[in-house]
């Protein structure tokens, strides 16, 4: 049985038979500033970008988000657009036998185009479409702003200046919060004190994509943080479980919850109590939404993360954090935080602190054909 996330659902496209066709673009897009965090430093964001096209002439896009090199997951962007080219992709259209099993990120890319395609066609937003059975989805969430590491300096002084004064640009901005990505490195925690001890009164936490240790976790517990988000390795349950006692404020779960069954296993052992529920990660914004309502059913705090998207990624995972369940500010800024121009025309915008919907069927934009072909570094297309 293919446990994947979005492979039962990938699975059902493939059996109607209706995809047509299947438009692959991967695409570079530099950052207005690099992202560092633990696991590396993001300059330039490529993503696989996606086209399904149905028998009955709908449209619908998706995004692959993953990143440049495999290490926030084993998936990262050449070998993302290389499955989906030799493997997905003629396995949709027709190819016979099993669907690949893994690749989450890549699988809701295409399962994300198909649903996108299918609401534009009944005039449906996807907003809409998951809030469904919880109330009405928001129109706009407030956000948290995510701060990646200060850069290596030869002094400390430069690197606090420079993300004191990211932190007060965004606070001027209107942000509910602001996450600081570390490490147990000592210039990181300097960081953090030094965010705490300016805005005392500030909601702040951390992200530490898996790399802390008892004795960061004690020095952490003297700033009284929002949450504290992946404290130990995504597999390290336990761990995260053992460092969620010593430190002393709510730890929120992020590589650590792939799928349904992982979030009922790091639940159990007390692993976390505030989820971070990402639709690249889960096999499309539905899963992700079901992922949300079973953290929310056991009493956990939710948010939707962010994984540096273009305007059609970001679109997806806005709609699942417009969801009435999601109660915790969203990762996802507008465009303009990280790219000078995005794939849209359409870019997602902010207004009064807030981050703003776009409206419309399915996820509500498009990319602009002519800006894909000037950012592309790979474009293919292939027809039933």
């Amino acid at each position: 049985m293919n446990t994947t996330p979005g492979a039962a659902e990938l699975t059902d496209i493939a059996e109607r038979g209706e995809v047509t066709e299947l438009e692959l673009w991967r695409v570079a897009l530099p950052l207005v500033t690099p992202h560092r965090a633990a696991h590396g430093v993001e300059s330039v964001r490529s993503v696989v970008l996606v086209r399904v096209g149905l028998s009955d002439g709908s449209e619908g896009w998706g995004e692959c988000s993953t990143l440049t090199r495999p290490t926030y997951s084993s998936e990262y962007t050449a070998a993302a657009y290389a499955l989906m080219r030799d493997e997905l992709v003629p396995w949709l259209l027709g190819a016979n036998g099993s669907a690949p099993v893994g690749h989450p990120m890549a699988v809701s890319a295409l399962v994300s185009a198909h649903l996108d395609a299918t609401l534009r066609r009944s005039g449906s937003s996807l907003a809409d479409r998951l809030a469904v059975s919880h109330g009405n989805a928001r129109t706009a969430v407030s956000v948290t702003a995510v701060i990646g590491r200060g850069e290596p300096k030869a002094t400390m002084t430069p690197a606090v200046d420079a993300v004191l004064n990211a932190v007060e640009r965004k606070r001027s901005e209107g942000v509910a919060m602001v996450k600081l990505k570390v490490t147990p490195h000592p210039d990181d925690l300097a960081l953090v004190e030094a965010v705490v001890s300016t805005w005392p009164d500030m909601a702040v936490a951390v992200d530490a994509n898996g790399t802390l240790d008892v004795r960061t976790a004690g020095i952490l517990a003297g700033f009284n943080l929002a949450y504290v988000e992946q404290p130990a390795p995504a597999d390290d349950l336990l761990g995260s479980a053992a460092l969620a006692r010593r430190l002393g404020c709510p730890v929120a779960l992020d590589e650590s919850v792939t799928s349904l069954a992982a979030l009922e296993v790091a639940l159990a052992v007390g692993a976390g109590s505030v989820v971070n529920v990402k639709p690249a990660r889960l096999g499309g914004a539905v899963g992700a939404a079901a992922v949300a309502r079973a953290a929310r059913d056991h009493g956990c705090g939710v948010f939707v993360g962010g994984m540096l998207e273009t305007a059609v990624g970001r679109a997806t995972a806005l709609a699942v954090a417009a969801s009435p369940v999601c109660d915790h500010p969203t990762d996802l800024g507008p465009s303009e935080w990280y790219f000078d121009r995005d794939v849209s025309d359409q870019p997602v915008s902010m207004s009064d602190g807030l981050v703003v919907l776009p409206t419309g069927p399915g996820i509500g934009l498009d990319p602009d054909l002519d800006r894909l072909a000037s950012m592309a570094t790979e474009h293919g297309c292939w027809r039933r």
